[in-house]
């Protein structure tokens, strides 16, 4: 039986996430094997509709994916808890504390290269390399 769900979360280094059903219930496992091999990887808030098989370890997990046109309700399914919204917000602070912990790197490197640069007079060009 094949069900409708949007991805709501996704790892990309360990090749896996999570995938919240239209219907409502639990989120659903599933690793990037499940994918159509269309060269596209996983993309959040992505419509996808897919089959639930028991894993090896008995955890649900999506199988036989198939990508789904983009439908105008696809954010407001992740938008409904308010769990998406939040993991946005929690991404969006993290990526402007690091801009601003770079620049402020960045700023001490200038400021101590600058202090620490050996000033020294010009040399006294010999009379003979004079013109």
């Amino acid at each position: 039986m094949r069900f409708d769900g949007v991805l709501s979360a996704w790892n990309p280094d360990a090749g896996c996430g999570r995938i919240r059903p239209a219907g409502g219930g639990d989120e659903v496992f599933v690793a990037l094997g499940a994918f159509p091999t269309d060269g596209e990887g996983a993309r959040l808030d992505e419509p996808l509709s897919f089959e639930i098989v028991t894993g090896r370890d008995g955890r649900k997990q999506a199988v036989n994916l198939q990508r789904r046109r983009l439908v105008t309700h696809g954010n407001a399914l992740r938008e409904a808890t308010g769990v998406g919204q939040a993991r946005v917000l929690r991404a969006q602070r993290k990526r402007r504390l690091s801009l601003a912990a770079g620049a402020v790197v960045a700023v001490m490197i200038v400021a101590g290269g600058v202090h620490w640069w050996p000033h020294r007079p010009p040399a006294e060009v010999p009379a003979a390399m004079r013109r």
